[in-house]
């Protein structure tokens, strides 16, 4: 199973559509869930330290691992554990939550606000599952 664990909420609502609707066709595809979680520290260390040990712990973060598309997708399709990947608020993630993460997953050099990050994954994760379906939107 994919969880995307989203901190904080959307201000730009065509960017929640968006992300919804990528949600949406991915659900069609393979089990996603899609949390929010306040950015609140105590709730968000409780949700992270809750996860340990339960799956693989990832971090959407400028410096961490850079895949292209085709190696996400295999990465991400080929998964025997639960992925939870963690989409941090505008603060980015605190320094005890960051020690608990297991790797980064850099979505590009480049630097995106915290709500097109979750579009970008949620369209990511979308085209893994299409991809592995052999539906025609990774062409």
């Amino acid at each position: 199973m994919v969880y995307c664990v989203f901190v904080g909420g959307f201000k730009d609502r065509r960017l929640r559509q968006l992300a919804d609707e990528f949600g949406q066709r991915l659900r069609r595809l393979w089990p996603v869930a899609v949390v929010e979680i306040p950015e609140k520290d105590k709730e968000i260390l409780g949700f992270v330290r809750r996860k340990e040990g339960k799956g693989l712990l990832v971090s959407l973060d400028a410096h961490g691992k850079p895949m292209d598309s085709n190696a996400f997708g295999r990465w991400v399709t080929q998964s025997s554990k639960d992925i939870y990947f963690f989409a941090w608020g505008a603060e980015g993630p605190m320094k005890a939550v960051s020690e608990n993460i297991g790797q980064g997953l850099s979505l590009s050099p480049m630097t995106y606000s915290h709500e097109m990050a979750r579009v970008l994954l949620m369209e990511q994760l979308y085209r893994a599952g299409a991809a592995l379906r052999g539906h025609p939107y990774p062409k």
